[in-house]
């Protein structure tokens, strides 16, 4: 018996998953509301391990805090999301195959609606941007001073700065986010204009994101597991559930 116990631990601990979650930033990737987890990411990782021998432990920290522990190695065998586009962390270990498909778009108010087509449409206005999370594509224009940079904790704070600032202001952000909480706050769509903005940030794939030391037998089981609910069209029932 003193020997079955100490063994028993250490399986428990291998047949554990650490998935990391973005507070609050994330949605509709990842939603948390008090302890049910869901959202496009999330839903994807819980049909990956369901019926079988993993355990999917959720660690849920504000986005710097997560790259932060992650960069220092967070626990064994974690998962995230993240993209070849993002660089660090998120990039160093990714899935074989992608599970979404990210577009950006330019939110402004339909108050003082005006036309982008090039960044010299936004010459003068201020960029409305979310806190913690880095935009490369716009580093340059904001460096020499053509658009000016505003940062906002979160999506709640970016509406009001386009409400309250029509035509001065615009919102560039992931069109999956912008709409999922516009609906979520029930906020009336005619009031913004939503416009594409892939001629400055091109759309590109998310993945999952990897612990780079994961153990190669659990990285091939979830690779297998995302092919299959690619191929059954799981993955793209889970994204239309958001969208």
């Amino acid at each position: 018996m003193m020997l079955s116990l100490p063994l028993y631990a250490i399986n428990t601990q291998a047949e554990t998953v650490n998935y990391y979650v973005i507070a609050k930033q994330a949605e509709p990737f990842q939603i948390q509301e008090g302890n049910s987890h869901q959202g496009i990411v999330t839903d994807i990782v819980k049909a990956v391990f369901e019926q079988s021998q993993y355990n999917i432990q959720y660690h849920t920290y504000p986005f710097n805090r997560m790259i932060t522990m992650l960069e220092a190695g967070g626990e064994a065998n974690w998962i995230t999301y993240g993209s070849p586009n993002w660089g660090g962390v998120q990039a160093a270990n990714l899935s074989d195959n992608p599970i979404y498909n990210v577009h950006h778009i330019l939110l402004s108010s339909t108050g003082a609606p005006f036309n982008f087509n090039t960044m010299q449409d936004l010459q003068d206005k201020v960029v409305v941007l979310l806190h913690g999370f880095d935009y490369p594509q716009l580093e340059p224009y904001i460096e020499k001073g053509d658009v000016e940079e505003l940062r906002v904790k979160d999506f709640s704070a970016a509406f009001r700065v386009i409400k309250k600032l029509p035509g001065d202001t615009a919102f560039v952000e992931m069109e999956s986010r912008v709409k999922y909480n516009l609906g979520k706050q029930e906020k009336d769509q005619s009031k913004f204009n939503i416009q594409s903005f892939n001629t400055v940030i091109p759309d590109y794939p998310i993945y999952l994101a990897f612990d780079p030391n994961m153990d190669p037998a659990l990285q091939e089981f979830i690779n297998q597991r995302l092919a299959t609910l690619k191929s059954t069209g799981k993955i793209d029932n889970i994204v239309d559930k958001y969208l």
